[in-house]
């Protein structure tokens, strides 16, 4: 498979992305080549919603989303939604209901 450079705009900054292929999933480039863990890979079908990101302002789900359509689209993850330190509402929520992981299943 071929490898092609391309750049990602994720939480408002640019990531250079050099060893992936290009129909490689988003949410592998974002987990093993940007080192940003807070998505999950759960079910890789787009079923659980594990893998949430937000690319243009609409929410998607990374595993069913090919990295390199996503050039030139402002990706924000759970990294993303708020500043280190300073959880946002639903991250507080998350805290103070036990959540885990994705909250997917969280009664």
């Amino acid at each position: 498979m071929s490898n092609q450079i391309f750049t990602l705009r994720v939480n408002g900054a640019d990531h250079d992305v050099a060893d992936s292929w290009l129909g490689e999933s988003l949410l592998d480039v974002l987990r093993d080549r940007i080192g940003l863990m807070g998505s999950k890979g759960a079910c890789t079908q787009g079923e659980c919603g594990s893998c949430s990101v937000t690319v243009d302002g609409s929410l998607v789900c990374s595993c069913l989303v090919m990295a390199a359509t996503a050039v030139d689209q402002e990706i924000v993850t759970i990294e993303g939604v708020a500043p280190v330190g300073a959880p946002s509402d639903v991250q507080r929520a998350f805290v103070d209901a036990g959540a885990v992981q994705c909250g997917f299943c969280t009664p």
